[in-house]
């Protein structure tokens, strides 16, 4: 038995472009490809998710993404953008709409 037939990578794009969240299936492509540490699946739901309300009024807050080159801070934008736009793809494992 070979690696290849265990383990199956997706082609690692060097640039994601933000505006790329905006179609639908380019934006489940993003979320389900995203990979997440616990303490940033804590973030996302503790601090981030929360502010992105609008039903009711408070102080809602920015928030500053730093990184070095290469270390996901676009990929990580589009997938907020993804959920923002789109709350259902923050629902489960099976992210992919079915045609």
């Amino acid at each position: 038995m070979k690696y290849n037939d265990l383990i199956h990578f997706e082609p690692i794009e060097t640039i994601v472009q933000l505006r790329e969240a905006d179609a639908k299936a380019r934006a489940y492509q993003l979320v389900e490809t995203y990979v997440i540490s616990d303490r940033m699946a804590e973030q996302l739901a503790g601090v981030v998710f929360p502010q992105l309300q609008y039903d009711h009024p408070q102080d809602n807050k920015g928030l500053l993404i730093v990184g070095n080159y290469g270390t996901g801070k676009s990929h990580l934008m589009s997938v907020i953008s993804a959920v923002a736009e789109y709350p259902e793809m923050a629902t489960g494992p099976s992210l992919r709409p079915t045609v």
